[in-house]
């Protein structure tokens, strides 16, 4: 039976005028898809030269009991192989998301899961993918196949041992798997802060707890109100201690598409803090769990606990 591709690699990116969520769980099959036929320009993304239209085997391999014996073993327990060579030089890392191709089997060559269903690539952000999977990418460049045969240990999604699991999130397989994996594109993150936890000292803190900081000065005017829409590219990035600290939650910038919201649906330190900037700003907002969704969110799909946004606002209307 064929399983989800949100199932297995443990993805839910969801878009809202170009935003790419990465969330704790996964069901968001129709949005994942939609994200797919989006348009990104070369500098987000280093595209794979081959035939997008080429489908994934779904045929079991002869090998896909066990690894051969010139594959290569990680200290983790992985194996893997290298099947195609890649014709790229970079390599996926951290909050990164992927571009890629797959054909995942159980042992016995039972069809497990494939990329075939709607289209032939699908995106991956490495923060939420299985252990094994989160691994090979970062060792592949664009255009490079890989064959992996993943232990069981190594089919939980990064950070799974360690979050706290929720009755509605999936279950891990919990069986080997083999896959083939193949790299289409990288679609890179925007840098991590390295003050997420300590503002600078010439930051602003006002009487809510929301701390600012103008990273770049605009050239507009105006200010906006509660009765306008603003014109944003945003990320978002967890602060909460774990596995999850610096787990970048979501962001306009990787698809290089900004969002125009209301600012009085905004959430409350979006509604502090934006009447301070003008047209062409770039702040930086650490905001406590009290302004954001709080320590435990009802609402598996927010992110608990203290936040860091990155904000530059380029329209009012």
């Amino acid at each position: 039976m064929k399983t989800d591709f949100t199932t297995i690699l443990q993805l839910e990116p969801t878009t809202n005028r170009g935003v790419i969520k990465v969330t704790l769980a996964c069901s968001l099959a129709i949005a994942l898809f939609t994200f797919a036929g989006t348009s990104l320009t070369a500098a987000q993304v280093q595209e794979h030269t081959a035939n997008p239209n080429t489908q994934p085997s779904l045929a079991a391999p002869p090998d896909v009991a066990a690894p051969p014996p010139d594959a290569q073993v990680s200290p983790s327990g992985m194996a893997s192989k290298v099947l195609k060579q890649g014709t790229g030089s970079e390599h996926p890392a951290g909050n990164d998301c992927v571009r890629v191709t797959f054909t995942a089997w159980k042992r016995d060559g039972t069809l497990f899961a494939t990329s075939t269903s709607m289209d032939s690539s699908e995106i991956l952000c490495l923060s939420v993918a299985l252990q094994g999977v989160f691994e090979a990418l970062q060792g592949m460049v664009v255009g490079e196949r890989r064959r992996l045969w993943l232990p069981v240990e190594l089919t939980y999604k990064v950070g799974h041992h360690h979050g706290q699991k929720r009755p509605e999130d999936e279950d891990p397989p919990k069986t080997d798997l083999t896959f083939d994996v193949e790299l289409r594109a990288i679609l890179k993150s925007p840098p991590t802060p390295e003050d997420l936890t300590v503002p600078p000292a010439d930051a602003v803190k006002t009487p809510s707890g929301l701390t600012y900081k103008i990273l770049k000065n605009g050239a507009g005017s105006t200010h906006p109100s509660m009765s306008n829409k603003v014109l944003v590219h945003f990320s978002c990035w967890m602060v909460k201690q774990g596995p999850l600290y610096g787990h970048l939650y979501e962001s306009t910038v990787m698809a290089g598409h900004p969002v125009l919201i209301t600012l009085a649906t905004a959430v409350a330190s979006w509604r502090e803090a934006l009447p301070q900037m003008v047209v062409g700003d770039k702040a930086r907002l650490w905001v406590p769990s009290a302004l954001a969704y709080g320590e435990a969110p009802a609402n598996r799909f927010h992110p608990p606990g203290d936040l860091v946004y990155d904000i530059e606002l380029l329209a009012v209307k």
